[in-house]
């Protein structure tokens, strides 16, 4: 067998009529960087994809009646409210969730939930809170929050 050397290839040469090229494997910092990158990502995905576990198979693109008011849906509701109260100034208290839907699109979930809250006054009122929720950061935000009547539906104020 023989050997010949040229540059970053090595040819071996069992005869004159047949050879083997060997390449040789250099390290590339960027693709290791890229290569943690994606795993990282992929690692975070699946650990925010844990967070669906609350919302049902059959939640998608449609608006859909939540049935378990408990859990992400009142913290939702609470934080609706106290983000109210900061940008009102106002002392709303929060009591409860009576009713709400559900939409999932793209990379957020959209809840309108009728909320029971306490004023100044000790006086119970009903407000529609519309909140958007985004899994993968586990960031929100209160897109509206009004008063409604629920009993009477012909205003449109507290259609859900």
């Amino acid at each position: 067998m023989m050997y010949f050397h040229r540059h970053n290839t090595t040819y071996i040469f069992r005869s004159f009529s047949s050879y083997k090229e060997k390449k040789s494997v250099k390290f590339s910092p960027i693709l290791a960087t890229l290569l943690v990158v994606v795993a990282i990502v992929l690692l975070h995905v699946s650990d925010a994809r844990s967070d669906l576990k609350e919302v049902p198979d059959w939640v998608v693109w449609g608006w859909n009646p939540i049935t378990n008011l408990t859990g992400k849906v009142v913290e939702l509701a609470k934080f609706a409210v106290d983000k109210h109260n900061k940008e009102a100034k106002t002392k709303l208290e929060y009591q409860k969730v009576t009713k709400g839907v559900v939409q999932v699109y793209r990379d957020k979930i959209y809840y309108r939930l009728i909320v029971v809250v306490k004023d100044e006054n000790n006086t119970l009122h009903n407000y529609l809170a519309k909140v958007w929720f985004k899994l993968f950061d586990n960031t929100r935000d209160l897109i509206s929050f009004k008063e409604c009547d629920v009993e009477n539906r012909d205003d449109g104020n507290c259609n859900i």
